[in-house]
């Protein structure tokens, strides 16, 4: 299971304790999130960075976490009993343009649905709450690596600034391109690894930007 710590802390046995054992067990966003915080996304050395909150393809679609390890952007969507999975078609095809690797976190009310929606190669892990209130994950499936990331995308988290520092930078001539036709001819004349170099960047700018307002 890729992106969320699975030690035995974080497992806490084998197999599911089954939906809703009392009126208290259905979790939140928040419950989820405050969990995931104290189990960890993996093992320290292999995350270079993991951002909350982080808007995907201009905006239109917001991942829960984006984790940076040296090879793979990956994104955790989280899917708790309180939600709806009104938004998850988009969700999917825009992290499946953009992502290496997904982890779908859902709860047992959407479980089902969930599962049967997601692409095969995601990740999908059960969040429930366990009936000494702790919330444990279990995993429900193994994915594996996008098979289709797409430059466009990985363009299109790119704030604009950042499209035209690569676009001189480029080899090809693009200055008198603009908006829609100038993000289009970077991701035609740059390789997805170069677009990822940038992608990594703009995050680790995002994070010191944060970091500098929370304190």
């Amino acid at each position: 299971m890729f992106g969320i710590a699975t030690d035995e802390a974080w497992l806490r046995g084998s197999g599911a304790c089954g939906p809703f054992f009392d009126g208290d067990a259905a979790l939140s966003d928040a419950d989820i999130r405050a969990a995931l915080s104290t189990v960890g996304f993996g093992p320290a050395t292999d995350l270079d960075l993991v951002l909350e909150e982080v808007e995907c393809w201009r905006g239109y679609v917001r991942a829960d976490y984006v984790c940076l390890s040296p090879n793979t952007l990956s994104v955790v969507e989280i899917k708790s009993d309180r939600d709806t999975l009104r938004r998850f078609d988009e969700q999917i095809r825009i992290y499946s343009a953009v992502a290496d690797r997904v982890t779908l976190v859902v709860g047992w009310s959407l479980a089902a649905h969930a599962l049967r929606a997601a692409p095969s190669w995601w990740d999908v892990v059960l969040a429930e709450r366990e009936p000494t209130s702790n919330i444990r994950f279990v995993p429900l499936r193994d994915g594996g690596q996008n098979p289709g990331v797409m430059a466009e995308a990985l363009v299109a988290m790119l704030p604009m600034d950042d499209v035209r520092r690569l676009a001189r930078a480029a080899e090809e001539p693009m200055g008198r391109l603009r908006g829609p036709a100038l993000r289009e001819a970077v991701a035609n004349h740059l390789s997805r690894d170069e677009l990822r170099t940038a992608i990594r960047e703009w995050l680790g700018r995002l994070s010191q930007r944060r970091n500098t307002i929370a304190s």
